[in-house]
């Protein structure tokens, strides 16, 4: 089998600019309706209260739905399981995910990483920032804390793009989880064999009551990692580029009170969650704001809907990075909660740290270009053309 091509690729899977619009007007048909999503028949929940009891509620709804979709690429991961089987993987995985692990990863890496991008285009005076900044900068994280950072880069972003365009491109995506494995294999073992302070090595040598990962499992949460490591949190980071950018004011001000980050990096979760759906199905019949669900029956989160509901959020489709309310659904919630948000925080506010510190005068300039976010069941900015005084 020959080796996949590697080019940059925003892949969001849709072509939808303002779903929000949509959303609205769903939300204020039904906050629950049976709708189709992907062809398929399914339950939507497009408000924030029932689409966070639907993830809350792990005994009623089951997270097994994402090992049917996922299992053929991803192999067996912690997102379909359920109960103890899911508390004691997770807790295996999430020992290397713990905030305090995240906090000591900027200093000693995440910076010294972003700076380094930065040194490659400062002396121009110009750069497109999806591709040289917030593409590169979370494969490269990925990469040093699972402990290979001689890889090649553009293989593994080729690997994230054909993982996530599975449901189009469905070969390429086989294609790319085997040569996933294939590279991680020998690694895995060598790790097992001569353990370091790598993420590989903790999850290879980790034990709770006498269970251990298996290979395959290892696998499995790796090629889960290929796209979440170099998917996620790029678009966080550069939809929260793109909104300070198209704000120049709001951009100043950060400039001036960096204190005010972390309240960018969370408004820019809840404003454009980088990832819009999470699936379960139900383990009984059930009923959730007066529409009946039955046993094994698929429901949708639309996180995006969730969190710019205007029930929950004042003037939802602004950007307010001062906005102080309910907590939004961008990382999921309950058991399932995603391991990495503390790491995607992190990385968030060291990217837009670094980036004031070295970019002075800081500008988007599109010339002939379109940006705009884009995108269905993934969001981000297609481009961000910048100008900023050369150094």
């Amino acid at each position: 089998m020959a080796p996949m091509t590697d080019s940059f690729v925003v892949s969001n899977i849709g072509e939808d600019r303002n779903p929000y619009a949509a959303y609205a007007e769903a939300r204020a048909r039904a906050p629950v309706a049976l709708t189709t999503h992907f062809g398929a028949p399914v339950i939507a929940a497009y408000a924030f209260d029932e689409a966070e009891h639907i993830l809350r509620d792990g005994k009623t709804f089951s997270a097994k739905i994402n090992g049917k979709l996922n299992r053929p690429l991803l192999g067996k991961t912690i997102l379909e399981m359920d109960g103890r089987n899911h508390f004691v993987h997770r807790k295996l995985i999430g020992h290397a995910f713990r905030p305090t692990v995240a906090a000591t990863w900027e200093d000693k890496l995440i910076r010294p990483l972003a700076h380094a991008l930065v040194d490659g285009f400062a002396p121009r005076g110009k750069a497109e920032l999806v591709r040289e900044f917030a593409w590169e900068l979370p494969v490269r994280v990925f990469a040093e804390i699972i402990g290979v950072p001689s890889v090649d880069y553009a293989k593994w972003q080729g690997w994230a793009v054909a993982l996530e365009q599975a449901a189009h491109e469905w070969d390429r995506a086989l294609q790319a989880a085997q040569e996933a494995h294939d590279y991680f294999q020998p690694v895995i073992e060598e790790r097992r064999a001569n353990p370091g302070d790598d993420l590989i090595s903790s999850l290879a040598t980790a034990e709770i009551d006498g269970v251990r990962l298996d290979d395959d499992l290892i696998h499995g949460f790796l090629r889960l990692l290929v796209p979440a490591g170099a998917g996620t949190t790029y678009r966080l980071i550069g939809s929260m580029l793109y909104a300070l950018l198209t704000n120049p004011e709001v951009l100043d001000a950060v400039r001036a009170d960096r204190s005010l980050i972390p309240g960018c990096v969370e408004e820019t979760l809840r404003w454009e969650a980088p990832v819009q759906f999470a699936m379960r199905n139900a383990t009984t019949d059930a009923d959730v704001a007066g529409v009946p669900v039955q046993t094994k029956e698929v429901l949708v989160m639309a996180l995006g809907s969730a969190n710019r509901d205007e029930s929950r959020y004042e003037d939802p489709n602004q950007f307010d990075i001062k906005r102080h309310g309910p907590p939004h659904l961008s990382f999921g919630d309950g058991a399932h909660r995603c391991l990495g948000e503390h790491l995607a925080r992190v990385e968030g506010h060291a990217a837009l740290d670094v980036l004031l510190d070295r970019l002075e005068d800081l500008k988007l300039e599109p010339g002939d270009a379109d940006p705009h976010i884009i995108g269905f069941a993934f969001r981000s900015p297609t481009a961000l053309p910048v100008t900023f005084k050369a150094t």
